[in-house]
């Protein structure tokens, strides 16, 4: 069996890390292996693999915190996250969740299941990288935004803004977050500047521009019902 996908294994426990490494290799998956957080999220960053087995308990940075990073860098915001952890408390659960992660398996778990758990991450996630909510579509390699089959005409900075957003709806984000989140720290752009390039984006999403909230004495978020937002202004 062969498989072209790359997988990033962040998991401090030698013998662990040992057992995932056989198996995984052993079913075709190309493989990188890290045992600790901040190396961990290095890799991630260079080597945008496509799926990452994250483990919670990590020395550097927790898994916890790789979790948001990862999903809040434009590069890696879409690479599915399963994370592994001794703790099977259900606040664990949902604590990793909401941090990011696609999916939750505790420690110990047969190899078969993670094998079923990682074929159905990559499964939900689109060979084409194409972020969809309703009619609206940002195509992540060519750089396009079309709304109900129009292509719309957003500068660089606006279409990674909008990306930033549609990403985590419901999110709320402060201007300084979508600065670096989107833009990075070596950005230019600056707080004020936030709004004009929002405006930008309302402008060309037109009827639907009401996807895009302002949260007072926060910054913005993608409605968490865009989908029902977008199809009612739409229509």
């Amino acid at each position: 069996m062969s498989s072209d996908h790359h997988i990033l294994c962040i998991e401090d426990e030698v013998d662990i890390q040992e057992i995932i490494a056989y198996n995984l290799r052993r079913a075709g998956y190309k493989l990188t292996l890290a045992s600790d957080g901040i190396n961990g999220l290095a890799l991630a960053q260079t080597q945008t693999p496509d799926l990452i087995l994250l483990d919670i308990m990590l020395p550097g940075l927790s898994g916890m915190q790789v979790c948001e990073r990862l999903k809040a860098d434009l590069k890696t915001q879409l690479i599915p996250i399963i994370m592994l952890s001794a703790r099977s408390e259900e606040v664990d659960v949902i604590s990793g969740l909401t941090h990011g992660a696609d999916d939750y398996i505790t420690k110990p778990f047969s190899q078969a299941e993670l094998l079923a758990r990682i074929k159905v991450a990559l499964r939900r996630t689109p060979s084409t990288k194409i972020l969809s909510i309703g009619s609206l579509s940002l195509n992540l390699e060519a750089y396009t935004c079309d709304l109900n089959g129009q292509t719309l005409k957003l500068t660089t900075t606006e279409f990674k803004l909008l990306h930033t957003l549609m990403a985590q709806p419901g999110r709320a984000f402060s201007r300084e977050q979508l600065i670096l989140s989107a833009l990075g720290e070596q950005s230019e752009v600056v707080d004020r500047n936030v709004d004009v390039h929002i405006r930008g984006v309302r402008k060309q999403l037109g009827k639907a521009s009401t996807a895009i909230e302002t949260v007072r004495g926060v910054g913005y978020r993608c409605d968490p019902n865009f989908t029902e937002t977008l199809l009612n202004e739409v229509l």
